[in-house]
């Protein structure tokens, strides 16, 4: 697991701070679930996202690796089904 460190504006952080309560998450948990559902979109909607995410070795098991065996899946459903 990798530590990710950034600034963020003191309103902005009590926005997400409580939001994150509400949501009974830490901010990590809530954070790193934003950035999930924002990733799985992109390697579905960006060609460019998609291409480097497909050209990576990832962990056996792990949610990077679920993730594209899932990506390669749908493409290829998406290319058998008929136009």
């Amino acid at each position: 697991m990798k530590r990710v460190n950034f600034n963020m504006n003191v309103e902005c952080h009590a926005l997400l701070k409580g939001v994150s309560a509400l949501k009974g998450k830490t901010l990590g948990e809530y954070c790193y679930e934003i950035i999930t559902e924002e990733f799985y979109k992109l390697v579905r909607e960006d060609k460019q996202v998609q291409s480097m995410f497909l050209a990576g070795d990832y962990q056996e098991g792990g949610s990077a690796y679920r993730l594209k065996e899932l990506l390669i899946q749908e493409l290829n459903q998406h290319n058998d089904s008929p136009a």
